[in-house]
């Protein structure tokens, strides 16, 4: 039946042996042994190599011991820092090289890489609908998580993130996190340079807690090592960088959401816990480092508190599939402020938001594998506070438009489950202006039209 299958595909296939009981490897050709092998010698019998592997944390910027006179004028010009996002390579629209991949091979691309009224916002996740000859209504959710710039701070949580975004992207389109599994793919530098490695160690180790916490295994993988380039007569390695691509299935692809807004008047939540985590963010990208260390002297690399991200992601994936959300968008890199501008010019709807609600919360738990890493308490300055709601890129956190209609029953399913960090943030607009308030003080206000002509790369 093998053969048939592989026929009627046209792969070749061939039947080059069958299994014994005799722990060897023996090979033959034309009646001829050319190997005899013992299983033992074969898996066990060559010496393994032993490596030295080294990592030293990150020193923490101790160097703002008073609140520096102008920190009221850089917390405050917000609007720039947000056009500025907008544009950073990393953010900026991909439609160019997303339009030259065929997306659409065989007419089974439910939910695509761009979507929204204009067409063009970030889609979270691809879904597809397989064309098979049984008729079915599953489809099958592709997204994926990475961050290198966390891995210039710390491997372990730069492997947690990815993980957990790529996770969360796949929550936000309504797949089922019970029913996920990823993939890993490494591009690392000289894996005999101690430090190289020592790096690779912690990025393996944090996958290793996120796999075993999420409960999703490792299907598949890719790791390519040794990757250097030359510059100035010396050899230098690449970015340290981990992907991971997760993969789904819905049972009904028509359950799935998008992340463009809807209708004015429905309500927008942000669905998890922000904290002080601006290292290694976007946001420390597009201002210049003395005010980054100025504003922001005690600030950490994002990290993810496992079983509350995954009861976050069960709670949320079912109240979409259960119809209760309209649209959805993962916050990550640019925090809050993006994830709300990408879904206003996906639309072409006005947002007006209030961050005067969401708290800034402490640390996470540590993971048992990280309970003797040092840490310390992260401080903040009052003034930056609204930095932190708007930039932070905590992770397990969403952005959901909830109709006023089914407010309750989304509320109510949400703290039934076990999700309690439920945060009114704002609402579609009849207007085609973008609007951030701290209370009655005005932090952004941008059309629509210059998000747009922002994230397109235009100068805005």
């Amino acid at each position: 039946e093998l053969l048939q299958i592989c026929a009627i595909e046209e792969v070749e296939a061939s039947i080059v042996g069958t299994f014994s009981n005799d722990h060897r490897l023996v090979v033959t050709y034309a009646g001829q042994t050319v190997a005899d092998m013992d299983m033992e010698f074969l898996h066990s019998g060559c010496p393994r190599r032993t490596l030295e592997a080294v990592w030293t944390p990150a020193a923490r910027s101790t160097n703002a011991s008073v609140i520096p006179q102008n920190l009221h004028n850089v917390t405050r010009s917000l609007a720039p820092t947000l056009l500025s996002l907008l544009r950073h390579p990393t953010l900026a629209s991909k439609e160019d090289i997303v339009r030259r991949y065929d997306h659409e091979v065989q007419g089974a691309t439910v939910l695509k890489p761009l979507v929204g009224k204009a067409g063009n916002g970030p889609s979270d996740a691809a879904v597809l609908q397989p064309i098979l000859d049984e008729k079915t209504q599953a489809g099958i959710i592709l997204s994926n998580g990475v961050n290198p710039l966390y891995g210039k701070i710390d491997p372990y949580h730069m492997a947690v993130n990815a993980v957990d975004e790529a996770l969360r992207n796949l929550t936000a389109v309504g797949g089922d996190i019970t029913h996920a599994a990823i993939l890993d793919n490494f591009c690392w530098g000289n894996s005999t340079d101690p430090q190289q490695l020592g790096m690779l160690v912690r990025a393996v180790k944090g996958c290793y807690d996120a796999v075993l916490g999420f409960g999703t295994p490792f299907i598949s993988g890719k790791d390519s090592l040794n990757n250097e380039y030359r510059a100035d007569g010396k050899r230098l390695p690449v970015i340290p960088t981990l992907l991971i691509s997760a993969v789904g299935r819905i049972d009904d692809a028509a359950q799935t959401v998008d992340m463009a807004l809807k209708t004015p008047g429905n309500l927008l939540y942000q669905i998890g816990t922000t904290r002080n985590e601006l290292a290694g963010s976007h946001y420390a990208e597009v201002i210049d480092q003395g005010s980054f260390a100025n504003v922001l002297p005690y600030t950490t690399v994002p990290q993810v508190d496992i079983p509350h991200a995954y009861t976050t992601m069960k709670a949320l994936g079912e109240a979409i599939r259960q119809g209760l959300v309209h649209a959805c968008h993962d916050l990550s890199e640019g925090g809050l402020a993006l994830a709300a501008a990408e879904m206003s010019l996906a639309s072409l709807q006005g947002v007006t938001l209030d961050l005067r609600h969401i708290a800034v919360g402490k640390a996470p738990p540590r993971p048992p594998s990280e309970e003797n890493v040092p840490t310390e308490e992260v401080d903040i300055f009052p003034a930056a506070v609204d930095i932190v709601r708007l930039f932070s890129e905590s992770p397990s956190r969403f952005l959901v438009e909830i109709a006023p209609e089914h407010l309750g029953a989304f509320e109510k399913h949400l703290r039934l489950n076990g999700v309690e960090d439920i945060v009114y943030v704002g609402i579609i607009s009849h207007t085609d202006r973008f609007i951030v308030r701290d209370g009655e003080e005005e932090l952004i206000n941008l059309g629509v039209s210059e998000l747009q002509e922002a994230w397109k790369g235009g100068k805005s």
